[in-house]
């Protein structure tokens, strides 16, 4: 959905509260649970199963899987709001700045100290990574010593890692058009995929446990007057700093 100047989005907040209830609901509820379960089951051999064919992709995916490869892809994130911004008009390039700091509020306060801490003591599950359940199992520690590599937590549910990226998703869709939302969304799948191959994550830890805390942040943070404020603060802080020239024409 791409942003105007309104108060209130009504129809957005009322949906991510509708999407979070049934995907967690289908999470929480049988028989739905057991078809989540299956889906991680063979989604898991599946992906983990392409390590099987050793270097050079464990090497590739033990690499994916480091806080190098972490730092790089919040590079991309930020990258790729960047080209947002500035392949727009160049009038709306404070507004479109003011949607970046917007962004990156909501993901610093997804991080531990925050938001996610009291949504992990609210939701008190408890799960092992697949790598730590399920046999036949590849694990990049053992494929690939040399590389730290993240294949594992006792600790899997939400995927933090999943967090930020359905945040970073749900933000494009919001400010952006479907066609930038679209693109978002199939980068996201990717950044996520490493930790699904290592068997560090489940597929439900980011489909249910992320999303769930990424809807209701988007629903209650962007769909609210909360980020209308938000963003003519930012334009009004930046329009002190940035030419004029990039200043919005719906700042009134």
């Amino acid at each position: 959905m791409q942003q105007t100047q309104r108060i209130w989005y009504p129809l957005p907040f009322f949906l991510c509260h509708l999407f979070a209830l049934l995907i967690y609901g289908s999470w929480l509820s049988e028989p739905t649970r057991a078809l989540w379960n299956t889906l991680d089951s063979e989604l898991f051999f599946l992906l983990n199963g392409l390590l099987a064919n050793g270097d050079p992709w464990s090497t590739f995916w033990a690499a994916a899987n480091t806080k190098a490869a972490d730092i790089v892809t919040g590079l991309v994130m930020i990258l790729f709001f960047f080209i947002f911004i500035f392949t727009g008009p160049k009038t709306l390039r404070i507004e479109r700045l003011s949607m970046f700091g917007i962004m990156s509020g909501m993901i610093l306060l997804s991080q531990d100290g925050g938001l996610v801490d009291l949504y992990s003591r609210i939701i008190a599950v408890v799960r092992p990574s697949p790598s730590l359940v399920l046999e036949p199992v590849y694990r990049l520690s053992e494929l690939v010593p040399h590389i730290k590599a993240k294949d594992a937590t006792y600790s899997s549910f939400p995927g933090d890692h999943g967090i930020v990226t359905m945040i970073w998703v749900g933000c494009i869709w919001f400010f952006a058009s479907w066609r930038w939302g679209v693109a978002a969304t199939l980068i996201g799948a990717l950044i996520l995929l490493p930790r699904m191959v290592a068997g560090a994550h489940w597929l439900s830890d980011n489909l249910v446990g992320s999303s769930l805390l990424a809807l209701l942040m988007v629903a209650w943070i962007l769909c609210t007057p909360l980020t209308y404020y938000l963003q003519r603060l930012g334009i009004w802080v930046l329009g002190f700093i940035l030419p004029r020239s990039w200043g919005t024409t719906q700042q009134a």
